[in-house]
């Protein structure tokens, strides 16, 4: 019976863990995807060109998304050459490291969680690199003043691209 219920609370916890993925639709939202793939987002929100050559959207989960653990993350795509080439995901309302989970479930990170620096409440910070694509996670928290504030961020960058802001800034500096 011990071994039931063991194994009944470990499939509960599956189920769990994997229920942001099975809720939300962001296949799109992936690398090397095509801007054409985005038309209700331009329609919605605005498609600008912060650096000459890329081009960035936002737009908050919830135009794709209705599942309430992920409320309030705001999804910025950038676009080289019509093919996404960064994604940054945003998170400062729900505190339930959502972005962590989206990360592992959904795009396959591979973060293992620094249960110390957790507990000491500092702030975590992780970087993979996995073929040529940089997985960024951070969990930032408030400190004196800012107690009670905190930032949650899951980044995905293609490595080719990493750099194409920083070139494009210098030739504008130079200028």
């Amino acid at each position: 019976m011990n071994k039931f219920i063991t194994y009944l609370f470990g499939i509960l916890l599956l189920a769990q863990v994997n229920a942001l993925a099975l809720n939300c639709d962001l296949s799109k939202f992936k690398l090397g995807k095509n801007i054409s793939n985005f038309e209700k987002e331009k329609i919605a929100f605005i498609l600008g060109e912060p650096v000459k050559g890329i081009k960035s959207i936002t737009i908050p989960i919830e135009f794709v998304c209705q599942d309430k653990g992920i409320k309030g993350t705001i999804i910025s795509l950038f676009f080289i050459d019509e093919k996404v080439v960064r994604i940054i995901f945003q998170n400062q309302i729900v505190q339930n490291r959502s972005l962590f989970k989206l990360a592992n479930s959904f795009y396959k990170s591979g973060f293992v969680k620094n249960q110390k620096i957790i507990d000491a409440n500092e702030p975590e910070q992780y970087a993979i690199e996995k073929n040529e694509v940089y997985h960024l996670y951070a969990n930032l928290r408030g400190i004196n003043e800012n107690i009670g504030n905190f930032l949650e961020l899951f980044e995905i960058v293609d490595k080719k691209h990493e750099d194409a802001a920083n070139k494009e800034a210098i030739i504008e500096e130079e200028k």
